[in-house]
């Protein structure tokens, strides 16, 4: 199974449309006067690798979460900026500012999906099933 990532996008091995893993983090906050959502996905989840795009150090991509996918619905600009051990900070345009609240889900796609991956217990498919690795 080829799941693919952020960094595998960047040496042009795939396009980000072909990556099969977006970790679902909830917003635990929101800081308006900094346009940054932080969630509860950190390098415990991700792994601390990052790319730089742009000048600016990405620990990787918010992506909107749908019922059977995930869509690249957001510009460029908006990214993971910052990973403690347990939370991120996403810095955001502010139409994904206010779509979302604390409590929301957003999709994240990894810089290195096999450490993602292999951080979790199991997966959630779009179909419905769940993929247990224990």
């Amino acid at each position: 199974m080829q799941f693919y990532d952020l960094t595998q996008v960047e040496i042009g091995a795939c396009r980000e449309e072909d990556i099969a893993v977006a970790m679902a983090c909830p917003v635990v906050a929101k800081h308006q006067d900094r346009m940054e959502l932080i969630i509860y996905g950190g390098g415990v989840h991700f792994s601390k690798d990052r790319l730089e795009l742009e000048g600016k150090t990405s620990f990787g991509k918010p992506v909107r979460l749908t019922e059977h996918s995930w869509e690249l619905a957001y510009h460029e600009a908006n990214y993971v900026s910052r990973l403690s051990q347990e939370h991120g900070t996403l810095k955001v345009e502010p139409e994904v500012f206010d779509a979302y609240q604390v409590g929301d889900v957003i999709g994240i796609l990894p810089v290195h999906s096999c450490m993602t991956a292999n951080l979790m217990k199991g997966y959630y498919l779009f179909d419905g099933s769940v993929f247990d690795r224990l």
